[in-house]
Protein backbone atom coordinates (compact mmCIF):
# COMPACT_ATOMS: atom_id res chain seq x y z
CA UNK A 1 0.00 0.00 0.00
CA UNK A 2 2.81 2.38 0.91
CA UNK A 3 4.57 1.59 -2.36
CA UNK A 4 1.41 2.34 -4.35
CA UNK A 5 0.89 5.64 -2.48
CA UNK A 6 4.49 6.62 -3.16
CA UNK A 7 4.08 5.85 -6.87
CA UNK A 8 0.94 8.03 -7.07
CA UNK A 9 2.65 10.88 -5.25
CA UNK A 10 5.68 10.59 -7.53
CA UNK A 11 3.46 10.88 -10.58
CA UNK A 12 1.81 13.97 -9.12
CA UNK A 13 5.17 15.56 -8.38
CA UNK A 14 6.77 14.60 -11.71
CA UNK A 15 4.06 14.55 -14.38
CA UNK A 16 4.77 12.77 -17.63
CA UNK A 17 6.10 15.27 -20.17
CA UNK A 18 3.52 16.26 -22.75
CA UNK A 19 4.12 15.31 -26.36
CA UNK A 20 6.15 18.03 -28.02
CA UNK A 21 4.95 19.22 -31.40
CA UNK A 22 7.25 21.39 -33.50
CA UNK A 23 6.39 24.02 -36.07
CA UNK A 24 7.87 23.06 -39.41
CA UNK A 25 7.91 19.38 -38.42
CA UNK A 26 4.45 18.42 -37.22
CA UNK A 27 2.58 21.49 -38.43
CA UNK A 28 3.01 24.75 -40.30
CA UNK A 29 1.47 28.17 -39.75
CA UNK A 30 -0.58 29.27 -42.77
CA UNK A 31 -2.27 32.42 -41.44
CA UNK A 32 -1.68 35.14 -38.87
CA UNK A 33 -5.25 35.12 -37.59
CA UNK A 34 -7.14 32.04 -36.48
CA UNK A 35 -10.87 31.34 -36.54
CA UNK A 36 -13.15 32.70 -33.81
CA UNK A 37 -14.15 29.20 -32.73
CA UNK A 38 -11.85 26.17 -32.39
CA UNK A 39 -12.18 23.99 -35.48
CA UNK A 40 -10.49 21.15 -37.33
CA UNK A 41 -11.30 20.86 -41.03
CA UNK A 42 -10.37 17.86 -43.09
CA UNK A 43 -10.33 18.70 -46.79
CA UNK A 44 -10.85 15.42 -48.62
CA UNK A 45 -12.15 13.75 -51.76
CA UNK A 46 -14.09 10.54 -52.22
CA UNK A 47 -11.92 9.99 -55.32
CA UNK A 48 -8.72 10.06 -53.21
CA UNK A 49 -7.17 6.76 -52.13
CA UNK A 50 -5.16 8.42 -49.35
CA UNK A 51 -8.40 9.90 -47.98
CA UNK A 52 -9.92 6.41 -47.91
CA UNK A 53 -6.91 5.12 -45.97
CA UNK A 54 -7.08 8.13 -43.61
CA UNK A 55 -10.80 7.69 -42.96
CA UNK A 56 -10.39 5.70 -39.69
CA UNK A 57 -8.09 8.47 -38.41
CA UNK A 58 -10.58 11.15 -39.41
CA UNK A 59 -13.36 9.24 -37.65
CA UNK A 60 -11.27 8.90 -34.50
CA UNK A 61 -10.49 12.63 -34.62
CA UNK A 62 -14.19 13.41 -35.01
CA UNK A 63 -14.97 11.29 -31.94
CA UNK A 64 -12.21 12.98 -29.93
CA UNK A 65 -13.22 16.54 -30.91
CA UNK A 66 -16.90 16.30 -31.94
CA UNK A 67 -17.63 20.01 -31.54
CA UNK A 68 -14.65 21.10 -33.61
CA UNK A 69 -14.25 18.51 -36.38
CA UNK A 70 -15.70 19.02 -39.85
CA UNK A 71 -15.16 17.34 -43.23
CA UNK A 72 -15.05 19.50 -46.34
CA UNK A 73 -15.08 17.92 -49.80
CA UNK A 74 -13.03 19.40 -52.67
CA UNK A 75 -13.83 19.24 -56.38
CA UNK A 76 -10.34 19.55 -57.87
CA UNK A 77 -10.01 15.75 -58.00
CA UNK A 78 -12.40 15.63 -60.91
CA UNK A 79 -12.84 11.97 -61.91
CA UNK A 80 -14.93 11.79 -65.10
CA UNK A 81 -16.00 15.39 -64.51
CA UNK A 82 -17.79 14.47 -61.27
CA UNK A 83 -15.75 16.55 -58.82
CA UNK A 84 -18.41 19.21 -58.21
CA UNK A 85 -21.22 16.64 -58.24
CA UNK A 86 -19.36 14.85 -55.44
CA UNK A 87 -19.10 18.17 -53.57
CA UNK A 88 -22.86 18.56 -53.91
CA UNK A 89 -23.46 14.95 -52.86
CA UNK A 90 -21.46 15.54 -49.67
CA UNK A 91 -23.29 18.81 -49.01
CA UNK A 92 -26.61 16.99 -49.47
CA UNK A 93 -25.52 14.17 -47.15
CA UNK A 94 -24.72 16.80 -44.49
CA UNK A 95 -28.09 18.50 -44.97
CA UNK A 96 -29.87 15.17 -44.59
CA UNK A 97 -27.80 14.13 -41.56
CA UNK A 98 -26.60 11.04 -43.44
CA UNK A 99 -22.87 11.79 -43.50
CA UNK A 100 -21.73 8.48 -41.99
CA UNK A 101 -23.93 6.30 -44.18
CA UNK A 102 -23.21 8.09 -47.43
CA UNK A 103 -19.48 8.38 -46.71
CA UNK A 104 -19.18 4.66 -45.97
CA UNK A 105 -21.21 3.74 -49.07
CA UNK A 106 -19.16 5.92 -51.45
CA UNK A 107 -15.76 4.87 -50.11
CA UNK A 108 -16.89 1.22 -50.18
CA UNK A 109 -17.92 1.50 -53.81
CA UNK A 110 -14.88 3.48 -54.97
CA UNK A 111 -12.09 1.65 -53.15
CA UNK A 112 -13.38 -1.71 -51.91
CA UNK A 113 -15.45 -2.63 -54.94
CA UNK A 114 -13.08 -0.64 -57.21
CA UNK A 115 -16.10 0.74 -59.05
CA UNK A 116 -15.57 4.51 -59.16
CA UNK A 117 -18.68 6.65 -59.30
CA UNK A 118 -18.73 8.38 -62.66
CA UNK A 119 -22.37 9.04 -63.60
CA UNK A 120 -25.42 10.67 -62.06
CA UNK A 121 -27.03 7.21 -61.96
CA UNK A 122 -24.21 6.09 -59.63
CA UNK A 123 -25.04 8.93 -57.25
CA UNK A 124 -28.76 8.17 -57.42
CA UNK A 125 -28.06 4.53 -56.54
CA UNK A 126 -25.90 5.34 -53.49
CA UNK A 127 -28.51 7.71 -52.08
CA UNK A 128 -31.35 5.30 -52.90
CA UNK A 129 -29.72 2.56 -50.81
CA UNK A 130 -29.65 5.08 -47.96
CA UNK A 131 -33.33 5.99 -48.07
CA UNK A 132 -33.36 8.89 -50.54
CA UNK A 133 -35.53 8.26 -53.59
CA UNK A 134 -34.29 9.07 -57.08
CA UNK A 135 -36.92 11.81 -57.34
CA UNK A 136 -35.95 13.42 -54.04
CA UNK A 137 -32.25 13.14 -54.84
CA UNK A 138 -32.61 14.89 -58.20
CA UNK A 139 -34.76 17.58 -56.63
CA UNK A 140 -32.24 18.34 -53.88
CA UNK A 141 -28.82 17.78 -55.50
CA UNK A 142 -29.09 20.98 -57.56
CA UNK A 143 -30.94 23.05 -54.99
CA UNK A 144 -29.68 26.54 -54.17
CA UNK A 145 -28.69 25.49 -50.64
CA UNK A 146 -26.72 22.43 -51.77
CA UNK A 147 -24.92 24.28 -54.55
CA UNK A 148 -24.10 27.09 -52.12
CA UNK A 149 -22.54 24.67 -49.63
CA UNK A 150 -20.60 22.89 -52.40
CA UNK A 151 -19.15 26.17 -53.67
CA UNK A 152 -18.31 27.31 -50.14
CA UNK A 153 -16.21 24.17 -49.58
CA UNK A 154 -14.17 24.94 -52.69
CA UNK A 155 -13.75 28.59 -51.70
CA UNK A 156 -12.43 27.60 -48.29
CA UNK A 157 -10.02 25.10 -49.84
CA UNK A 158 -8.72 27.83 -52.16
CA UNK A 159 -8.41 30.33 -49.29
CA UNK A 160 -6.31 27.85 -47.31
CA UNK A 161 -4.18 26.93 -50.32
CA UNK A 162 -5.32 23.30 -50.25
CA UNK A 163 -3.97 21.48 -53.30
CA UNK A 164 -3.78 17.89 -52.08
CA UNK A 165 -5.90 15.59 -49.96
CA UNK A 166 -6.34 14.80 -47.19
CA UNK A 167 -5.37 18.14 -45.66
CA UNK A 168 -6.13 18.96 -42.02
CA UNK A 169 -6.41 22.64 -41.08
CA UNK A 170 -6.75 23.59 -37.40
CA UNK A 171 -8.33 26.91 -36.35
CA UNK A 172 -7.81 28.25 -39.87
CA UNK A 173 -4.20 28.89 -38.90
CA UNK A 174 -2.31 25.60 -38.77
CA UNK A 175 -1.83 22.81 -41.31
CA UNK A 176 -0.93 19.40 -39.91
CA UNK A 177 2.05 17.76 -41.64
CA UNK A 178 1.52 13.97 -41.70
CA UNK A 179 5.09 13.35 -42.90
CA UNK A 180 6.34 14.87 -39.65
CA UNK A 181 4.93 11.87 -37.78
CA UNK A 182 6.77 9.28 -39.89
CA UNK A 183 8.93 8.16 -36.95
CA UNK A 184 6.07 8.12 -34.46
CA UNK A 185 5.50 4.87 -32.59
CA UNK A 186 1.77 5.55 -32.68
CA UNK A 187 0.93 7.70 -35.69
CA UNK A 188 -2.83 7.81 -35.06
CA UNK A 189 -2.65 8.86 -31.43
CA UNK A 190 0.10 11.41 -32.03
CA UNK A 191 -1.61 12.90 -35.10
CA UNK A 192 -4.87 13.30 -33.18
CA UNK A 193 -3.04 14.70 -30.15
CA UNK A 194 -1.33 17.27 -32.36
CA UNK A 195 -4.72 18.45 -33.61
CA UNK A 196 -5.83 18.84 -30.00
CA UNK A 197 -2.66 20.73 -29.11
CA UNK A 198 -3.20 23.16 -31.99
CA UNK A 199 -6.88 23.65 -31.09
CA UNK A 200 -5.71 25.26 -27.87
CA UNK A 201 -3.12 27.58 -29.42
Amino acid sequence: MKKMLFAVLALMMFPVAAQQFEEGVHYEVIAEQGTEKPEIKEFFSFFCGACYRFEPIAQAMAEEYPEAFEKSHVSFINYKGQGMTMNQAWALAEQLGKEKEISAAIFQRNFVQNNMMGTMEDFEAVFATNGVSKEDFNKMINSFAVRGMANKMDREAANYGVNSTPTFIVNGKYRLLPQGFSESENFVDDFIAAAGYLLEQ
